[in-house]
């Protein structure tokens, strides 16, 4: 398995920033599900965390492997992979940049129906939002437990009724109000993405007993409303490590047509 980790600048974070790269190679170990050809996968870290995360808590190597897929992740610390109003352009990172740089650094696969982006917790907010606003770019989006009602979210931060974060970080996003505009808004850019014919292939999950379940409802019965057509698919779990290990195997599977979506390996 290559595994490669690194630096670079970043010219829309005007600072070097971190990134890791999976690639599949052929082994002894791994029995390969999909030969030729690998798929890409951009892969996304939550607010507490960052690129490495996926590679410590979750098998994400042998999945690598077992798929063929490579594998980008990158860091966007706290930002909600959002631009900030005059400063850092978290969004514009990692949806233009960092996919042009990878692309004339590294032989990646071009087709858009190889190409996927997916995330947990704001990794999964983050991955909705720059699939929808990037669709030329994606052929496929996963959310894992993601923030898909964003605003209730915020809401909840301004109030003090969520304290992971502080009012402070959403002000320096969003204004005064602490309130995010339409093109930061899953539910909106779902219901206007649904129209669309050629729109990326969509799937959500998220466990029963995570705090984000009834978020997580609410974007549900947005895209159903708006006849977007994605896949929904819920099970046991919290908004934890142990249940995005089983969803990820599900949102690859999914990626690559391939069934049941509730068989995982581990």
């Amino acid at each position: 398995m290559g595994l490669f980790s690194g630096s670079f600048y970043s010219e829309n974070l005007k600072m070097n920033t971190y990134l890791r790269i999976i690639f599949p190679d052929e082994s002894n170990d791994v029995t390969p599900a999909v030969i030729g050809e690998p798929s890409l996968l951009y892969l996304l870290h939550g607010l507490s965390g960052n690129s490495e995360e996926w590679i410590r808590f979750s098998k994400l190597e042998y999945y690598a492997k077992k798929y063929n897929l490579i594998m980008i992740l990158p860091e966007v610390s706290r930002s909600f992979y959002c631009d900030y109003p005059g400063g850092q352009r978290f969004f514009t990172y990692v949806a233009d940049e960092l996919p042009e740089l990878a692309a004339s650094w590294l032989k990646l696969p071009k087709e858009r129906s190889k190409t996927f982006i997916a995330g947990e917790s704001m990794g999964g907010y983050g991955a909705v939002k720059i699939g929808l606003r990037r669709q030329e770019r994606f052929g496929a989006i996963a959310s894992l437990s993601g923030v898909l009602d964003y605003a209730s979210l915020c809401r909840s931060v301004m109030s003090g009724t969520w304290t992971d974060m502080n009012a402070g970080e959403l002000i320096a996003l969003h204004g005064p109000s602490g309130i995010p505009g339409p093109e930061d808004l899953p539910l909106h850019l779902v219901r206007e993405a649904a129209s669309c014919p050629d729109r990326p292939r969509l799937i959500q999950l998220c466990g029963t007993e995570d705090f984000l379940y009834e978020n997580n409802q609410t974007f549900r019965r947005a895209a159903e409303s708006a006849g977007y057509g994605h896949t929904y698919v819920e099970g046991p779990g919290e908004h934890a490590w142990p249940y995005w290990d089983i969803a990820i195997q599900q949102a690859i599977r999914f990626f690559l047509n391939l069934e049941p979506l509730s068989n995982p390996i581990y």
